[in-house]
Order: structure tokens, then C-alpha cells, then sequence
């Protein structure tokens, strides 16, 4: 059944539709340009008539649904045939909803238990829950035959509360997730303010209910990260949202993983799984081969991985095409512990020929890449070249060795159990829940390919992964950590959600007034709150002669008396450690004096600070701008001394009141001369002569 415009009135209408059909419960338009068809499921069952001077006009609203609703209008129809043909038409309409609300009766039940089933959720709404959800109700729906329209009309109370999900699941989602974090706040209220030594702030009690499937929690400097991880661990059980068998928690350290295991132990959760990387890796190789793997003496007995290398230099340096490539590199290059003036294979044994070699295994292992890949990597740097066709053998030959052997070193426990997770993470991960990792801007790519085998698999709801660190303060690349894996969560978990912590506990505003838009100087950091509890209005943090260390402290002793305190000092290197310490120590026993470097002062908190030997080449170090430890650690894009500004970062924030930083001024490090030039308030007690020639 048809009704078109005469040839004239099609003229007329141009690109207009100038055609209707109706054609087993579709209609079908025709303009000149396009033939468009639209079921009835579509269709509102409405028709507006208009009449013109020669011809009639219909118009029809048709609301699909994944876009919005618009009208149809047809145009320079007979107005004599026009009234009779869209009575027709509202009559097979008719006839068809007749027929889809009986059967809409029949599966009424089923959409109210589709209803049901995402109302009665408990707990947080993950992204991954809303998607595997709308799946089976899309498809459950699909196979019912309803249409939405038809439900609308049948019952307008099941369509609103079911169908607005499928069409704004997201914004649903949200809205839900927001009154659920709200009634949690409310509920938890007085646990959250005893759980720990100090009740829980604003933004620690908000990080507690994080749990969508991918979550980064951002802690600050003494924002209390630990705090979180323990009160998140103890909710979850008291919330009876897992048992505390199901939860991991995964640390770098050996120490901090023994910390939280004692931490929580104390609160009665030992059961839950508190692990390194690789006693974890471990623990997934045993259960799912059977037996435990063998750590090899190479990766644990230092004696031993030095004589296996004394005798493979040996063997391979009395190679007359091994030598020539070795003295060839050395025409240019040095290399520490080697020398061209004596036979190569007698120095197989030099401690620092060892030392050199296996920074630049270590780093090719972290690195796992193809031999290809490497080559593509140093190629156009000389030096870097010629380094890796010297080292790629002798990793060979290592990981040849465990091969050989069947024993690992910690480099292969991680990629061992990670190959084994990704065919078997759908059972071996069944039995977790949530996966916690403390210290994640120290995450390295096989680490995090770890994690992510770990949380994926084909399970009906994959763990959660709960990741806190500190982008600002991601300082180990050179031990294969990639704070990229941070600050880029977003790009890999398009659905995560990131959290901050912003107060920190340990130093005032002053030194946060220092220390946060330093570090916020490189634009690769991710911007972020971070407000101090105390205010103060006197300036924290001093930049100061070298020559005035005992100076500074004989008045730090007048001023706090016989009142104990700590004093960290803290170094770029270990030559930095002062000569005096001991004496100083003798001098003035109520100040608690210990030196440590600035890597080793991460995780660290003293009431005062001094930072030593800020000088050139010294702090930031200078960075080698060839050779294969350096084509391997660079990151594209970062800016210069990235790394090295977070490393300082790290040094600023370990004080609670004051922070001295000293230098020779006419040899000062760049960050003294951004502090000093910059729109910081720090004292600056330097010799602006001598400043302004080191510029």
C-alpha cells in the first residue's frame, strides 16, 4: 500500500520526501535523493494532517533508539486519498501493538527481573558490572522481541526505571555510585574515625570506597597512604564486600611487605595475601605448574654470579674476533676496569668490569625486548651500538643458563608467572577479589603485565585493582620502573577512576609552597591538591653556603635545647656523607643526626632537613647523553633532569619544619638557581655575586 505525489507536486517538493508505503509493519519514505525505512517499533502510532492550497502534508515522529527523536514529513500528497491512507496505516499500527503488548505480557516478568537485578546491586557499580549487565539485558531484550516503544505504553513505570539505563547507563551509573559513596560516608562515619590512630579525612574516607575496576589512588608526601590501604582492607571485610582471603597486596620490598603483613595481622586479617612481586610470582608458578620454581645461585649469591662472569669474559675475551670488537670500542670509549694496554681476558676478573656489565644485562632483562628491537633502539648512537653488540652475548649466555638449568632469577619468576596467568588467570584469579599495590609509580612494564593477566581472564567479575602511589615522587627508572604506567592510567584504563589524597601530615604550607609547584615544573606530572594540615607564614625552606653546615647546626641546637629532634641529612651519593658526622653527633646528642642518600630517603620523615652538596654535576647528576645505559633509560618527550627534579622533590619533603639546602655558590646546581630565581619563598643566605656568575 502506497500513496505518492503527483509528478508535478514531486517537481515542486524538490528534495523533499514525496512518497509513504506501508510494508509489514514498516514505512517506507522516497524523496529523490534517499529511500528510508522505519519499523513501527519506532513510531509513536501519531499523524499530523495539514492541508494546503493543492496538495496535503503528514508528518510522523520517530524516536530511535540510539539517537534522538525527529519528525518525517511527506509532502504534495492528494488530500483526498491522504485521510483514508493514514487511517489504514494507524490502523495496522494499531493491530501490531495490540499483538506486541500481549506479548509484552507474557515476558513482563523477565524485564522486571532485568529491573531488579541492577537495582539490587550492592555495593559500588564498576564500569565493568554496568557493561556485562546492559549485554545480557540487550540481549535478553533481542530475544524477547520487545520494543522499547511497546513497553512504554504498556508500562511507562518498568520503561522509565529500565530502558533509561540501557539509553544512559553511564550517567545512571554515576548518579547511583554518588548516592551510594554518600549513604557509605554516613553509615561508616564513626569506624572511619577510629579505625586508625586519627580519624580518617575527607579524602582518605573517599579513597576507602574507591572500587571500580581500575582504580589509582594519587598520595601525596605523609598524606597517610598506608593509613588508606589499611582502613580499605579492613572495610572491605567489615562490609562483608570480601573475605579477607580473597584480598592480595603487593609491595616492591621485602620490608614494607613484611610492615603490612604485621600491621594486619594486628587487626586480624591474616589471612589476607601479603606479598613482594616475586614471592607472588612464586606462589602463581607453584600452584599452577605444581611445583615450585629454583631460584638460581646467580640471582641470589653475589660470589657466584661474579665467578660465572669472571669465567665467561675469560673464555670470550681469548676469542681473537671478541677481542679486536672489545679494543676497537676502547679506541674511543672507556669502559670502568678495563684497559687496552693489557690482555682483555686477564682483567676478567675486575670487580668493576663486573660491576659495569651487569648494570647494562640488568637493564636489557627489564627491558625485554627482541634483539631487533634493541638494535632499532640505540641505532644512530655510536656509543650505543657498539656497547650492546659487546653485552647482547653475554646476556645470551646468562639467560641461556637458567634455561639450561631450569632455575630463574627475579627478572624471569615475574615473566614466568605472567605467561602462566594469561592462559590461567580465569582459575588461578578466581579466588581473589581485590588486588592492592602499594608503591605503584615504581610499577615496571613486566610488573604491570603481571597485574594485568592477574586482574583479566574470562571470570564473571575480574578483581579489582587498587593501585596507590605518588607520581611526583617516581624515582627508580633506572632500576626499570616507568612512571609513564602512572601518569598515563587513563590512556591504558579508559574506565578507571583516579583518587588523590590531598593533605599531607608531615611539613607545613611553607614547605608545600616550595616543593609543589617545583615539582609541577615539568608539565609530564599529573596536577594535583595537596594542601598542608599546619599552616605557618615562616619561611621553611633556606639555601645556604656549604662552608655554614656547622654554623647551622650549633644554632639549631641553641634554638630546640635539651628538647630531642631528628636531623636527616640527605645526599645525592653516598661521597656526600659528611666527614664531621660522628663529631657533629658527640657535639649536640640531642639532635638525632643521620645521613642518607636521597633514594634511600623516600619513605622517610625527620623534623629537620639538611640537603648537601647542591652543586653542579652533583645534584641533578649529570646524565650521560650516549651509550647504552643511557639510549635504554631515556624516556621520549620528558623534559631534561625530569627524574632528577622528582628525586629532589623527594629530598624537599622529607622535613617536618625546616629544610636547609647548601651549595658553593659559584658552582650552584640549577635547582638552586630556579629556587633562588624563582617565585618561591624560600631565605636564600647566598652570595648573590657569586650566584649571579654561576648563571
Amino acid at each position: 500500500m502506497k500513496l505518492s505525489a503527483s509528478k508535478l507536486a514531486q517537481w515542486c517538493v524538490q528534495g523533499d520526501h514525496y512518497s509513504i508505503a506501508l510494508c509489514d509493519n514498516h514505512l517506507i519514505f522516497e524523496s529523490k535523493q534517499l529511500t528510508e525505512t522505519v519499523p513501527f517499533a519506532i513510531w509513536d502510532g501519531q499523524c499530523r494532517l495539514s492541508r494546503g492550497l493543492l496538495w496535503g502534508k503528514v508528518t510522523f515522529i520517530v524516536s530511535p533508539s540510539d539517537q534522538p527523536a525527529r519528525s518525517i514529513s511527506v509532502y504534495g500528497l492528494p488530500w483526498q486519498d491522504l485521510t483514508a491512507f493514514v487511517s489504514r496505516i494507524t490502523d495496522a499500527y494499531q493491530l501490531w501493538l495490540g499483538k506486541q503488548q500481549n506479548r509484552f505480557m507474557l515476558v513482563e516478568h523477565e524485564l522486571i527481573a532485568l529491573r531488579d537485578e541492577i537495582g539490587a546491586h550492592k555495593g559500588y557499580l564498576r564500569d565493568a558490572d554496568l557493561r556485562q549487565w546492559m549485554n545480557k539485558a540487550n540481549k535478553q531484550i533481542e530475544e524477547l522481541g520487545v520494543h522499547p516503544q511497546v513497553a512504554a505504553l504498556a508500562n511507562p513505570e518498568l520503561y522509565q526505571s529500565l530502558f533509561v539505563w540501557l539509553q544512559n547507563g553511564s550517567a545512571m551509573r554515576d548518579a547511583r555510585n554518588v548516592r551510594w559513596k554518600k549513604n557509605e560516608l554516613t553509615r561508616w562515619s564513626q569506624w572511619f574515625d577510629g579505625i586508625e590512630s586519627s580519624p580518617l579525612n575527607l579524602s582518605q574516607r573517599q579513597a576507602v570506597l574507591m572500587d571500580d575496576n581500575h582504580n589509582l589512588l594519587l598520595a601525596g608526601a605523609g598524606s597517610g597512604k598506608t593509613s588508606v590501604l589499611m582502613a580499605r582492607t579492613q572495610y572491605l571485610v567489615a562490609s562483608e564486600q570480601a573475605t579477607a582471603d580473597r584480598i592480595v597486596m603487593l609491595a616492591f620490598g621485602k620490608k614494607a611487605s613484611e610492615e603490612m603483613s604485621q600491621r594486619l595481622n594486628a587487626a586480624g586479617l591474616k589471612d589476607v595475601h601479603v606479598a613482594t612481586f616475586h614471592s607472588f610470582a612464586t606462589r602463581v608458578i607453584k600452584e599452577i605448574t605444581g611445583s615450585a620454581p629454583v631460584l638460581s645461585p646467580l640471582a641470589t649469591d653475589e660470589e657466584a654470579k661474579l665467578t660465572w662472569m669472571t669465567l665467561w669474559l675469560a673464555e670470550n675475551l681469548s676469542q681473537p674476533a671478541v677481542e679486536k670488537r672489545w679494543l676497537k670500542h676502547l679506541t674511543q670509549w672507556q669502559i670502568s676496569g678495563l684497559s687496552s694496554e693489557r690482555a682483555l681476558a686477564e682483567q676478567a676478573h675486575e670487580p668493576r668490569l663486573h660491576k659495569w656489565l651487569w648494570r647494562q644485562v640488568d637493564l636489557l632483562i627489564q627491558q625485554d625486548k627482541s634483539q631487533s628491537a634493541f638494535r632499532g633502539l640505540v641505532k644512530g648512537d655510536a656509543r650505543a651500538e657498539s656497547e650492546f653488540a659487546m653485552v647482547w652475548p653475554l646476556m645470551r649466555s646468562y639467560q641461556q643458563h637458567l634455561s639450561q638449568a631450569n632455575e630463574h632469577d627475579f627478572n624471569s619468576l615475574i615473566k614466568t608467572a605472567t605467561k602462566l596467568l594469561s592462559k590461567k588467570s580465569s582459575t588461578f584469579a578466581a579466588q581473589y577479589d581485590h588486588i592492592m599495590v602499594d608503591e605503584y609509580q615504581d610499577i615496571s612494564p613486566s610488573r604491570m603485565a603481571m597485574l594485568e593477566a592477574l586482574c583479566g581472564g574470562k571470570r564473571e567479575r575480574s578483581p579489582s585493582l587498587f593501585a596507590v602511589g605518588d607520581d611526583w615522587q617516581a624515582i627508580y627508572r633506572f632500576a626499570g620502573s616507568d612512571v609513564s604506567l602512572t601518569t598515563d592510567f587513563l590512556t591504558r584504563f579508559s574506565a578507571g577512576v583516579i583518587g588523590y589524597l590531598d593533605v599531607t601530615y608531615r611539613f607545613h604550607s611553607q614547605i608545600g609552597a616550595v616543593a609543589n609547584p617545583f615539582i609541577q615544573v615539568n608539565p609530564k606530572q599529573i596536577t594535583k591538591p595537596l594542601n598542608s594540615q599546619k599552616e605557618q607564614k615562616k619561611k621553611g625552606v633556606h639555601l645556604l653556603v656549604s662552608e655554614s653546615i656547622e654554623e647551622t647546626l650549633a644554632k639549631l641546637a641553641n634554638t630546640v635545647g635539651d628538647r630531642d629532634v631528628s636531623l636527616m641529612m640527605i645526599g645525592r651519593q653516598h661521597s656526600c656523607k659528611p666527614a664531621d658526622l660522628s663529631s657533629w653527633q658527640a657535639r649536640w646528642p640531642a639532635i638525632n643526626m643521620t645521613f642518607v642518600t636521597a633514594h634511600a630517603s623516600k619513605g622517610l620523615e625527620a623534623d629537620f632537613t639538611f640537603i648537601l652538596d647542591m652543586n653542579e654535576g652533583v645534584f641533578p647528576a649529570n646524565s650521560q647523553g650516549e651509550g647504552l645505559e643511557f639510549a635504554l633509560l631515556s624516556v621520549d618527550g620528558e623534559m631534561v633532569h625530569a627524574e632528577e627534579r622528582r628525586l629532589f622533590y623527594v629530598a624537599l619533603t622529607r622535613a617536618k619544619q625546616e629544610c636547609w639546602i647548601f651549595c658553593q655558590p659559584e658552582k650552584a646546581s640549577e635547582f638552586v638557581k630556579e629556587l633562588w630565581q624563582g617565585d618561591y619563598p624560600v631565605t636564600v643566605k647566598l652570595p648573590k655575586k657569586a650566584l649571579h656568575s654561576s648563571l
